[in-house]
């Protein structure tokens, strides 16, 4: 038996310098990437997002998520926000994510900036997209769901060019 163990860890080793295994290793470094790409393209300072889009001239795309307990926004996450479609149309407007995770959550201050943005727009589910003025005027609501990100981008960008 310990002859087994000690053949297959050999061969593992002779197949890891080899470089068989250097695919997937990238393949988990480009994902991991893609991933902190996503998330530095969202902003989670309420106050912030509209200033830089008063001052850019810009809407705000709100994401209300629940991003570690909710099945659709893990899926809008996975489907739209971390495409190469959206990190280039997300350049039109500030994208503010406002989280209300169940795990990790932020100190009270932040929680109740939160509840007051969600309220203020009548959240009751999540995911819950609205697309705004900088000067918090509602242009439209978005639907994710199953959609493609070409689809969820051409919904955004026609409420753009109405908004207009």
């Amino acid at each position: 038996m310990k002859r087994v163990i000690l053949m297959s860890a050999v061969a593992l080793a002779a197949l890891a310098s080899d470089g068989l295994f250097a695919g997937s290793a990238a393949n988990m470094s480009e994902s991991a990437s893609a991933a902190d790409k996503a998330k530095s393209l969202w902003t989670e300072d309420i106050d912030g997002a509209f200033k830089t889009a008063a001052k850019d001239k810009k809407p705000v795309f709100v994401n209300f998520t629940g991003s570690d307990r909710c099945y659709w926004c893990i899926l809008a996450d996975k489907n739209i926000f971390s495409t190469g479609q959206w990190e280039k149309f997300s350049e039109k407007m500030v994208c503010l994510k406002v989280d209300f995770p169940k795990n990790g959550r932020p100190d009270a201050e932040t929680r109740s900036k939160r509840f007051a943005l969600a309220k203020q727009f009548g959240v009751r589910g999540y995911p819950t997209f609205v697309l705004l003025s900088p000067e918090r005027k509602e242009l439209a609501r978005p639907r994710a769901g199953r959609k493609a990100a070409s689809e969820f981008i051409a919904e955004i960008d026609k409420a753009l060019k109405e908004g207009k």
